[in-house]
């Protein structure tokens, strides 16, 4: 339980961080609530962190009644709280790391990536598109893939218009290497994944997979713990 929150707190404190020193004071807008939070801050002058907080809390609402019960709602509010904090008090301690574009996308992709994989880490989230998604394939039959992707464009878009083409390209560029590095942390570095199936019908899913995926697989004599009914396991 400890180690879960510590590892939100220490994520979100991350990825607060890189938004504050790196993004903010470039102007490249990360995706989601957050960067319409930043848009919010620019336009009305309202300190970020406050405003993603504000956007953040029915969210989290909902979220609590509709998708995790407690749980989620503590893990959530932690991990928006405390990025919301280090977004508005890191900039007291500290100035602008750089304002080169391509530190600004090595380093802010590398800080956000390991910042919210640690976050997951923790079963906890930072809010914004991946609740609104959740919710919209829910209540809508919306699937969370397609749903944070309307949302992430229609921020880029506004940067676009608001900050210009080079920082939205920018921040879709950053975006990409966030997600990449979110990957290695939470995956590792080695791409091979594999697979055991139970089945009893082992040549055609073993058909299949030659067909479709190209990978070989390795067929095992099986035995059911509970029925003790035999079948066959595949290794792919």
């Amino acid at each position: 339980w400890s180690f879960e929150y510590g590892a939100i707190i220490l994520g979100a404190f991350i990825c607060g961080a890189a938004i504050a020193l790196l993004m903010e004071p470039n102007n490249i807008v990360p995706g989601g609530l957050t960067g319409l939070a930043m848009i919010c801050k620019d336009l009305l002058g309202v300190p970020m962190g406050v405003v993603l907080v504000v956007l953040n809390f029915p969210l989290i609402v909902l979220g609590w009644r509709h998708l995790g019960g407690k749980g989620m709602f503590l893990r959530t509010l932690v991990g928006v709280l405390v990025m919301a904090l280090s977004i508005d008090l890191v900039p007291l301690a500290t100035e602008s790391w750089t304002q080169d574009r391509l530190l600004v996308i090595f380093y802010g992709g590398l800080l956000s990536g390991v910042g919210l994989g640690l976050v997951f880490w923790g079963r906890g989230t930072t809010g914004g598109t991946d609740i609104v998604g959740r919710l919209l394939n829910l209540w809508l039959d919306v699937s969370v893939g397609q749903a944070i992707l309307a949302i992430n464009i229609l921020v880029f878009g506004l940067a676009a218009f608001i900050y210009g083409l080079e920082q939205a390209a920018v921040a879709l560029m950053l975006s990409f290497a966030a997600t990449r590095t979110l990957d290695s942390v939470m995956h590792g570095l080695v791409a091979t994944r594999s697979a055991m199936v139970v089945t009893q019908h082992p040549r055609a899913v073993r058909d299949s997979v030659r067909r479709h995926l190209g990978r070989s697989v390795t067929l095992m004599p099986a035995e059911g713990g509970f029925s003790n009914l035999p079948s066959t396991m595949l290794y792919v």
